[in-house]
């Protein structure tokens, strides 16, 4: 009776520490990434819940004029482009849409939607400004300034991954 009993014990125990193991290590949580371009090392991450859609502003190098850029994640992690709000059409910015993109201006500003084919990125690079730019990732009504996260002049691969919680314990989570 005894022996039965212990064999049970240990029986869940073990169940329950595979299960803990599975729950801690599985790769279940989707986020969105930051990683040195040239060595891979993740700088910082960014969980996603239910929304999909964040963006990254900016402020233009030349025109010095504020940018969005707005992107939505695909189930397969991809990052499609779905639009770019900016002011001035000069050095660096399109001054129309091409193929399926429209393009209008609404409250002094440009927009380029993007049309319903447009090619899907698997991830994107940056190189956050040391000077005027202020890249900052907007998600779920938060803005998180990228410099604070990953240093200012940093070249960074932005991409969207599923990561563990003991993954998630061990990285800069960018939002609490």
């Amino acid at each position: 009776m005894k022996n039965r009993r212990f064999q049970l014990v240990v029986g869940i125990s073990l169940i329950a520490v595979a299960a803990l193991a599975v729950l801690i290590f599985y790769p279940n949580r989707t986020v969105i990434t930051f990683q040195h371009i040239r060595s891979g090392e993740e700088l910082a991450y960014l969980p996603i819940h239910q929304q999909k859609h964040f963006q990254i502003r900016y402020i233009h190098s030349v025109h010095l004029s504020e940018v969005i850029e707005e992107f939505e994640l695909q189930e397969d992690h991809s990052i499609q482009p779905k639009k770019l709000i900016y002011e001035d059409t000069a050095i660096g910015m399109p001054s129309n849409a091409y193929g399926e993109d429209t393009f209008e201006m609404k409250d002094e500003k440009y927009i380029i939607t993007k049309g319903p084919n447009t090619k899907t990125l698997p991830s994107i690079n940056l190189s956050v400004g040391q000077v005027r730019s202020e890249h900052t990732i907007v998600y779920g009504g938060e803005s998180y300034l990228l410099k604070e996260f990953v240093g200012a002049g940093t070249s960074i691969k932005i991409e969207a991954r599923d990561m563990s919680i003991w993954q998630m314990w061990k990285g800069v989570k960018m939002s609490e």
